[in-house]
């Protein structure tokens, strides 16, 4: 006598049960790429708690003193850097991109000490870092000064 197949541990694989459970390989990799998604935005906001550099401006900064302009030497050399490393999120053109336009309309609201502790520390998350490995005060008054009035050539 032949023995009959359990009906719960042998489910009949049909058509209809093959295609309802039959995973979609788009939705598996949008899956898949949700998950990535979240846990590389959690690293970043946890980077953001963490690092120094993405901190706060401290409330002690004290107001820009005005100083000596920078060399020319040194005011092309900072031209470069405002073309070069803040276009690269500010736009080539310095009217926006990843950041905000840096046009003189779009800064004429803002004090001219919080543009240059911007520029020197950074903004807590956001994608804008500190500078001031690379510049100083007087670097950071002459780029907002430029800024103010007109994209630097």
């Amino acid at each position: 006598m032949q023995r009959q197949p359990c009906r719960t541990c042998n489910t009949p694989r049909t058509a209809a049960y093959a295609a309802e459970y039959k995973s979609n390989p788009m939705q598996t990799f949008g899956l898949g790429l949700g998950i990535i998604t979240f846990f590389a935005v959690a690293m970043l906001a946890l980077t953001a708690l963490v690092h120094p550099a993405q901190a706060e401006v401290p409330a002690e900064v004290p107001a820009a003193v005005p100083s000596a302009a920078p060399s020319v030497e040194r005011q092309r050399e900072l031209i470069r850097f405002v073309r070069q490393e803040c276009g690269f999120c500010h736009g080539i053109h310095l009217t926006g991109g990843l950041g905000s336009p840096l046009t003189t309309h779009a800064l004429a609201s803002k004090p001219p000490e919080a543009l240059e502790a911007t520029i020197l520390y950074g903004r807590s998350v956001t994608a804008m870092p500190g500078w001031t490995p690379h510049l100083n005060e007087a670097d950071a008054g002459w780029i907002v000064a430029a800024l103010l009035k007109g994209c630097p050539q």
